[in-house]
């Protein structure tokens, strides 16, 4: 993970140099590798053990679910703690908090869970 400053730094590398590209078709582009799921942790279907596999919306009107991969190398976050699965699943079955769920657009394997209390 990255701290704060070194993230900062990047990003402001990265908006300078598309500031000064000449024009549009030398910008460079920026891919995300990841996509984020909002929700909650009452709509968060964790499974039991990790790893694992949990069926979830992406959205809440018509989008299709997507059957994602909680690995070994999955992530579990409440703020910016780090916390084991069991942890998080504890917490999630105990409360009402908002969760994002980042998973890799090509394999679908989870690579973070974010709770914010």
């Amino acid at each position: 993970m990255f701290k704060k400053a070194t993230f900062a730094l990047l990003l402001s590398a990265g908006l300078l140099a598309n500031a000064f590209a000449a024009d549009e078709s030398e910008r460079p582009r920026t891919y995300s590798t990841e996509r984020p799921i909002e929700t909650t942790t009452v709509g968060l279907p964790l499974p039991r053990v990790a790893p694992g596999s949990m069926t979830i919306s992406p959205c809440e009107q018509s989008c299709p679910p997507v059957t994602l991969e909680i690995t070994t190398a999955s992530q579990f976050f409440v703020g910016t703690k780090p916390v084991s699965f069991t942890d998080l699943r504890t917490l999630a079955l105990s409360s009402s908090a908002n969760a994002v769920v980042f998973y890799d657009l090509k394999t679908k394997a989870v690579t973070r869970i974010v709770v914010t209390p």
